[in-house]
């Protein structure tokens, strides 16, 4: 029965084939156990498993690192299989593979799909290629501790004793916050990089177990008073907040409960009542400090033939350390030992912690175990537990009891374990759905949802939620906007998590709130019509998703889709704006269609019209139709400088030196004599960074003093600039995403309805400030970050445009950059992190990351 939950759930034809053992086994002809996996409804499953043969009873490859690690099986034995719906990313996770020679084995499946496909380690959809580094510069056979496909792998190399952690993400937070805890003499192991990698990271095997492997021996209690005391140690330090990464604790209201309601309808109500009630009891200010974020006995290795009064421990697994609120790993440990039927582990680290410190509130700590409940209610599913319906029940039931009456904690810890689990606690009673708000009352087709990932009315917490769940599916949230009056607008996508080439930055508008990338579209077979508009209340923390293809305020995006069924939906502004491909047809070619509010399209055409200069030097788009919410025009031929052209033969710098070569003559082709008071200047730049400040303030209250003293050391820098004296028609929104590079062509741009009179440099300061933003987030490398910054000076001084004024305006860009990706989610805590980096010393001048500014002397020119 719980595998016909999972596979209704899947909603994918053959999924049944990966959800049990003997099916999964019956496919590949050999005798497997399910180790774990993740399921995307309608969309993919993935599933990693072991060779029952060559498992070792005694070892448990999906655990973390374990007493006798050696006893792990070897990575031949480990593989996965993964069902997915999408031609497309089938195809990447083939040629992924090929560009290592890992060999994937593509079962028989219908011609249109779902494609099943499987592999062992080397060939895995994310880590396959850095796996087959690893292993193929070992000189010994290593053992699997721990893997989850397409996120991490643990080995342990027996005969070095050493353990060695691949990951698909850098782990530069790692390394930092694991040289604060041994700096401040908390017990955990040292890590460095294998080869100057940040996602492989190297460490010694210590110890002789895990405390939830040894939970039943003699010493374990001391063993979990001794970590409560370095808990203690740990949230007593006194580390400035701005110098540790965010704790990877995820949102404030658990992302598992939209997948729960999905998994459970029956408890779908109770599971929205939970919500609200984790909401009113978390505290609106905790303490906070440097935390672990994911405690719990398995993360705590001991060595049992110490013979100390104390058992010597190490704390492991930091990868979600960081700054956060001191009362999630006290909730985090007392939740894992409730599951495990072990109350006396929860009670002893508390004894271990009160004796060193002092312990949140019983209602404080009674919340974040309800907390730690919820987030960790699905990992029976994601284990394959037979039982899983009954144990996703046991924990709801019991973060409710507590939720209901903190007092049901202390007598749960106070419990003898019990050996048969025992009776589940008595539910607390049905409750009712979340209703629509008046600012959801638009489009009576529009379902409401809780916000996935907690979209809470904390001011200490940001507002944007990661994810969305809506028509049984999660949708991440791939951008925001400033709140216009009517709500927060959000742009949803269906993401494929196993697919790295799904977390590519999808748009990229760092002005006031324009610029959808027309080049930009979704080959996702789940989101063929492409994003879907949402607007988040958040006074409530309510999501209103809009029927696809639909906004109340656009109604020429449902016609448009209506009268082309094979368009697809490229962007999407709630009330404001979208962007729709309309395929070639006949003697017709491909189009675009920009859909704004009715009676606004003149505005469209007018810009077109006003920024005539550009065309010539540029291609732009060319109009074939127009009317009161619409101007449709053709596409242009080219890819844009946002996917990072090949640096052979000089492709990325040919294209970038013609680029700028068309920006001069432009500028060279346009008015110069504006009119009273039109131009944009430092001090028109200076306002907008004002007033992105206060945009960003509601949706990320944690990162208000980072951008703070990096917006008025902007202000500062841009203060110094007097008017420009040679104004020009300038872009003003000049980034990667807008220019276009076909070979032979002159460049494409895009979105000149921002055109304006006003200051060259603030062009060139545009492009080079995204420049070192992409290099920071991943999207190019370090070597086109060079070379775009070493043409974009080269322009700079062909246009006698001051080292320092550039400059100027490249720290105000890169400020205003905090603000607008603080509106999206995946890129908030990197935002911070450039806040952090813009920020001065005090009485210094603004100081950017050696990487990111270079001072005007440093400035390196090719020309």
């Amino acid at each position: 029965m719980s595998t016909a939950r999972l596979a209704a759930h899947a909603d994918l034809p053959g999924v049944e084939q990966l959800l049990e053992p003997g099916a999964l086994s019956a496919l590949h002809g050999e005798d497997l156990s399910l180790l774990r996996g993740r399921l995307k409804p309608g969309a993919s499953a993935l599933v990693a498993h072991c060779q029952v043969a060559t498992a070792d009873a005694d070892a448990d490859a999906d655990a973390d690192v374990d007493a006798d690690a050696a006893r792990g099986p070897s990575p031949e034995g480990i593989g996965w299989t993964l069902l997915i719906a999408s031609p497309h990313k089938r195809d990447g996770v083939l040629r992924r593979a090929a560009r290592s020679g890992a060999e994937v084995h593509e079962h028989t499946c219908p011609a249109d799909g779902p494609f099943l496909l499987s592999g062992g380690l080397e060939a895995d959809p994310r880590l396959g290629r850095l796996v087959h580094r690893v292993l193929r510069s070992l000189r010994q056979t290593p053992r699997v501790l721990s893997y989850n496909p397409a996120r991490h792998l643990v080995l342990h190399l027996p005969q070095t004793g050493q353990v060695v952690r691949i990951a698909t993400r850098p782990l530069d937070d790692l390394l930092h916050v694991t040289r604060c805890w041994i700096a401040l003499g908390v017990p955990t192991i040292a890590q460095r990089p294998w080869r100057r990698r940040s996602s492989v990271l190297v460490s010694e095997h210590w110890g002789t177990g895990d405390l939830a492997h040894h939970a039943q021996h003699r010493r374990a209690l001391r063993a979990a008073e001794a970590a409560g005391a370095a808990l203690s140690q740990l949230h007593d330090a006194a580390v400035a907040a701005d110098e540790l990464p965010e704790a990877r604790l995820g949102e404030r209201i658990p992302a598992t409960l939209p997948e729960i309601a999905a998994l459970l309808p029956e408890q779908a109500p109770a599971v929205h009542r939970l919500g609200r009630l984790l909401r009113d009891r978390l505290p609106e200010h905790p303490r906070t400090g440097l935390i672990h974020g994911d405690l719990s006995p398995d993360q705590v290795l001991l060595d049992l033939q110490d013979t100390g009064s104390l058992p010597q421990i190490r704390v492991i697994d930091l990868d979600r350390s960081g700054h956060g609120p001191l009362g999630a790993d006290l909730g985090s440990w007392l939740a894992a030992c409730l599951s495990a039927d072990t109350p006396e582990l929860g009670a002893a680290l508390l004894a271990g912690y009160a004796r060193a410190g002092t312990p949140p509130e019983a209602d404080e700590l009674a919340a974040w175990t309800a907390r730690a409940l919820l987030a960790g209610a699905v990992d029976p599913v994601r284990r394959f537990r037979t039982d899983w319906p009954i144990l996703v029940g046991r924990r709801l039931e019991l973060a409710a009891a507590i939720l209901e009456d903190p007092a049901h904690l202390t007598k749960a810890l106070s419990a003898a374990p019990r050996g048969d689990r025992g009776a589940p606690v008595a539910a607390t009673g049905p409750i009712a759905p979340a209703v629509a708000t008046d600012s959801a009352a638009t489009d009576p087709a529009a379902p409401v949802v809780p916000a996935a990932p907690g979209a809470a009315t904390d001011p200490a917490v940001a507002v944007v939620p990661e994810r969305v769940l809506a028509d049984g599916a999660v949708w991440a949230v791939d951008r925001a906007w400033p709140h216009d009056g009517r709500g927060i607008p959000l742009e949803l996508r269906a993401e494929d998590p196993e697919d790295p080439e799904d977390t590519a930055d999808t748009a990229d508008t760092a002005d006031t709130g324009n610029a959808e990338d027309p080049a930009e579209r979704t080959d996702s077979a789940t989101a063929r019509r492409g994003p879907r508009g949402a607007r988040l209340d958040p006074e409530t923390g309510e999501v209103t998703v809009f029927a696809p293809g639909t906004d109340p305020r656009l109604p020429g995006l449902a016609r448009c889709l209506d009268a082309h069924p094979d368009a697809e939906v490229v962007s999407h502004r709630p009330g404001k704006r979208a962007v729709v491909r309309v395929p070639a047809a006949g003697e017709q070619g491909e189009r675009y269609v920009k859909i704004v509010r009715p009676g606004r399209a003149q505005r469209l055409r007018d810009a077109l019209t006003s920024a005539a200069s550009f065309d010539g030097p540029f291609r732009l788009q060319q109009e074939i139709t127009a009317d009161e919410d619409s101007v449709t025009t053709a596409a242009l031929a080219g890819r844009t400088l946002h996917e990072g052209l090949p640096l052979e033969d000089g492709v990325w710098r040919r294209a970038w030196r013609e680029t700028l070569t068309a920006w001069a003559q432009a500028l060279a082709a346009g008015p110069v004599t504006p009119p009273e008071g039109a131009v944009h200047g430092p001090a028109e730049e200076s306002a907008v960074l004002e007033s992105w400040r206060d945009r960003a303030r509601l949706v990320d209250p944690l990162g208000s003093d980072l951008r703070e003293r990096a917006i008025e050391a902007a202000r500062r820098e841009l203060g110094r600039l007097t008017a420009p004296e040679r104004p020009a028609l300038i872009h003003r929104d000049l980034h990667d995403k807008q220019i276009l590079h076909a070979p032979g062509l002159a460049p494409g741009l895009l979105d000149v309805d921002t055109a304006v009179l006003g200051d060259p440099a603030l062009d060139l300061a545009n492009l080079r400030a995204h420049a070192s933003w992409r290099e920071l987030q991943g999207i190019w490398n370090a070597e086109h970050a060079r070379i775009a910054r070493e043409e974009i000076d080269a322009a700079a001084l062909r246009a006698r445009i001051p080292a320092a004024t550039l400059a100027a305006y490249e720290s105000g860009t890169l400020a205003r950059l905090t603000c607008v990706y603080a509106f999206r989610p995946r890129w908030r805590a990197l935002a911070r992190e450039l806040a952090a980096d813009l920020r001065p010393a005090p009485g210094a001048p603004p100081v950017a990351p050696d990487d990111l500014l270079h001072t005007p002397d440093e400035r390196t020119v090719t020309t």
